[in-house]
This record gives C-alpha cells, sequence and structure tokens, in this order.
C-alpha cells in the first residue's frame, strides 16, 4: 500500500509497479520480523464435568447407576422418588447437564432390563473416587434406600456390600448410618445408645434393659413399683421396635 501510494504522489505510471513489488517485499521482511505481532487468541475455557461426554464419563457414569439400581431394587420394585433420587445426585452433586442426564437415564434402563454386578460396579467406582467422593456416594445410596421411610433388611444388607466394595470401614459405615437416623435419637437414648451404635449393640441394649426392667421383676414391691416398671418397659420394647423399623432388622 505504501508503494502505490508514493507511486501516485510522484505521478509516473511506470513506477507504480516497481514500487508496489518493493512495497511487498518490505512488508514481507517486517512480518518475518514480528515488528507488527498479531494478537494472541485467548486460551479456550475449560469444559465443565458437567458438558464433558468422554469414554471415561460414560464408564464412570454406567457403574454408578448400576450401584443405584442394585440398592433401589432390593425392596422391590424400582419408584419414582427413587429415580427422583438418583437423578438428584448426579444434577446437583456430579453437575451432569442435560446431555450427560439422558445418558444416566439409557444406564438406568439398561440396569433395570439387565442387572450388573454389585461388586464389579463398586470397585470401579472405588478406583475413580477419593475417600470423601465414596462417602457422599454412599450417603446418596442412604438417601435412595430410605425414600419410603424405612430401611429393610434386603436393602441394608446391600448397603454394606456397596461399602465394603467402595474401600469404606465399618466406622465409616456407621457415621453415614447415624446421619440418617439422627431423627430417631431419642429411641437410641432410651435403650442408652447413639444412632451410630450397631445392630449387634442395638440387640444386646434391649435384651439387656428389657430383662432388667421387666415387671415380673420388681412383683414383690407392690403395684406402685410394678406400674412403674411397666411404663419403663414399654418406653423400652417401643424404642426398640422403632429402631428395629428404621433399620430393617
Amino acid at each position: 500500500m505504501l508503494g502505490l501510494g508514493v507511486g501516485l504522489l510522484i505521478g509516473w505510471p511506470l513506477a507504480i509497479i516497481p514500487l508496489v513489488i518493493v512495497g511487498l517485499i518490505l512488508g514481507h521482511l517486517l512480518d518475518e520480523l514480528n515488528v507488527f505481532p498479531t494478537v494472541a487468541a485467548a486460551p479456550p475455557k475449560p469444559i465443565p464435568r458437567s458438558a464433558q461426554n468422554t469414554p471415561a464419563q460414560d464408564h464412570y457414569a454406567r457403574h454408578l447407576c448400576a450401584l443405584f439400581i442394585e440398592v433401589a431394587r432390593a425392596d422391590g420394585d424400582v419408584v419414582r422418588d427413587e429415580v427422583r433420587v438418583v437423578r438428584e445426585y448426579f444434577a446437583e452433586q456430579l453437575q451432569y447437564g442435560p446431555e450427560a442426564l439422558d445418558l444416566v437415564r439409557r444406564y438406568l434402563k439398561e440396569h433395570l432390563a439387565r442387572p450388573a454386578s454389585l461388586e464389579d460396579s463398586a470397585a470401579a467406582c472405588r478406583d475413580e473416587l477419593s475417600a470423601s467422593e465414596r462417602m457422599l456416594l454412599l450417603d446418596a445410596l442412604y438417601t435412595l434406600a430410605l425414600v419410603d421411610g424405612q430401611l429393610q433388611r434386603a436393602e441394608q444388607e446391600t448397603l454394606r456390600r456397596v461399602t465394603q466394595g467402595l474401600g469404606l470401614s465399618e466406622e465409616e459405615l456407621r457415621s453415614v448410618t447415624a446421619r440418617h437416623f439422627g431423627a430417631g435419637q431419642v429411641h437410641y437414648a432410651r435403650l442408652g445408645l447413639t444412632p451410630d451404635a450397631s445392630d449387634a449393640d442395638v440387640k444386646r441394649a434391649y435384651r439387656q434393659l428389657a430383662a432388667t426392667h421387666h415387671p415380673d421383676r420388681v412383683a414383690q414391691l407392690g403395684k406402685g413399683a410394678i406400674e412403674q416398671a411397666s411404663r419403663r418397659f414399654q418406653e423400652i420394647k417401643e424404642a426398640y421396635e422403632e429402631i428395629r423399623r428404621l433399620r430393617g432388622l
């Protein structure tokens, strides 16, 4: 452009072409020397986990869905509220977007039709997740098991198998259990326990207290003592029955 401009100022038509050629050569040399550097393009924004759609994510989602289905079907048919809990986990905890959630729905249907190995799926999730993430997963599975208000024996056994497969300890299992059974703390208190007590502890405490406070043990003390012992015995029995209901014992 500079060569063309100089040629026009001179007004000599034959000089225009040589000057344009000289301008092109000089411009090329300036570009090579980076005298006028180009502005660097902004780095691409990282793709959030929810927007990624990789084979690794597919593999992870498939095994997670297998665990949810195994817990949901432990007490019978999978119901709508259980599906809602699963969706909330993927949407809120894992930040899955609409496309990834469609993948989740597909895997849930797949595992309903053809159950996967719980142990294999738990082991795969153990390899993918940190200890804190595995605890969050176990907590979500407990929420799923309790969606109908109580923990059935089959659900409890399934959760125990998942816990072992995830590489979590009995203490970690009890801590999650205590969080979900905290609402029944008064019942545990009546047995002299806390919500993190094991099933064996609950049964042992009940047997000991029931034997200690049975009305027959104070029959010789008269009607008043019998009535007082009967009330205490009934409280112990009701507390134990409620804990049994919650835990599916």
